[in-house]
């Protein structure tokens, strides 16, 4: 027998999220935030999932969304991924400080940005993990997260850039 959400989702035509650990996580945070799990939250948070690999802008994620939902407006899109950040539910990367771009891998790690396309590959090294924290943070300053931000060129973009040369 399918539960309300996943007959909600059938209904509307919608897949489920990746996986039923990840759909469960999500309706069970936002509820207990308080936060109603509407089929809008629920379209939004699935079509990060769906671009995961991508490291979805709101842009990315508003037009994935429009094609279910096409009245839904960009603000609604932007405001709800905020109030997922808030909840820990995706990560906020801001490659070269251009634009926004969200992440549900919500486990510490740093990312490889190619300055030239923006794609932004995950990178999970524990010896990243435990970069002590720089002098000038004995001066009082907290530190509470940190990322490293490796920035270059993917293999697509260099072959343009070398033949260029």
């Amino acid at each position: 027998m399918l539960g309300h959400v996943e007959a909600t989702y059938l209904h509307i035509g919608m897949k489920f999220p990746k996986t039923r650990m990840q759909r469960e996580d999500f309706i069970a945070r936002c509820r207990a935030a308080g936060l109603s799990v509407t089929h809008q939250r629920l379209a939004i948070f699935e079509a990060v999932m769906a671009n995961c690999n991508r490291h979805p802008s709101a842009e990315i994620i508003y037009q994935s969304v429009r094609e279910k939902h096409p009245t839904i407006s960009f603000n609604t899109i932007y405001k709800n991924l905020e109030t997922f950040e808030e909840l820990g539910l995706v990560v906020k990367v801001n490659p070269l400080y251009n634009e926004a771009r969200y992440d549900v891998d919500v486990r510490p790690h740093h990312h490889l940005i190619c300055r030239t396309c923006k794609k932004i590959v995950d990178v999970h090294d524990k010896k990243l993990d435990s970069v002590p924290a720089p002098e000038e943070a004995g001066d009082g300053f907290r530190v509470e997260n940190w990322t490293v931000q490796f920035t270059g060129l993917c293999a697509d973009c260099q072959e343009p850039a070398a033949a260029a040369v």
